[in-house]
């Protein structure tokens, strides 16, 4: 079943679906970023 993207709830059922914080995006990103910046600079040790 195919629902719009915009949808606040499921018009089959009604369930509500939850929308995810923007600062929970942002934070994961963050977290990322520092999991790969060691990485690269070990990658860049390995090469040079």
């Amino acid at each position: 079943m195919e629902i719009p993207a915009d949808a606040e709830t499921c018009p089959y059922c009604g369930y509500e679906i939850p929308r995810q914080k923007s600062s929970l995006k942002t934070a994961a990103i963050l977290f990322a970023l520092l999991l790969i910046w060691p990485l690269l600079k070990v990658l860049d040790w390995l090469l040079s």
